[in-house]
């Protein structure tokens, strides 16, 4: 039971901070060089009608949506929390990337 615990956990820890290290370059990303630079259309959009504010708030509350569901279906569902946290990892951490490539090039 423990380590079934620890795997979700754990799994869970990854997605949250790799969706936080997306946010934080993103942040620094476009303190820096602007919104022109971003290829999300919904995030660009929200950035136009609310500032890094909404941007934020909207990407905390799928995270948090998303996180609740994992942990709400992971007992019936093992396989959903494998693939969504994965999932959900895996685009923080290509946001992550892109948005470091994209300042050290522009720097």
């Amino acid at each position: 039971m423990r380590r079934v615990v620890f795997t979700v956990r754990f799994i869970l820890f990854g997605m949250v901070l790799a969706q936080l290290a997306d946010a934080f370059t993103f942040t620094i990303g476009v303190s820096r060089f602007g919104i022109g630079l971003e290829s999300n259309g919904i995030a660009a959009s929200l950035y136009q009608m609310s500032g890094l504010d909404g941007v934020l708030l909207a990407k905390c509350a799928v995270l948090l949506t998303a996180l609740g569901l994992l942990v709400v279906t992971s007992a019936r569902f093992p396989r959903l929390l494998m693939w969504g946290g994965a999932a959900t990892t895996s685009l923080g951490l290509l946001g992550f990337a892109a948005n470091t490539a994209s300042i050290f090039l522009l720097s």
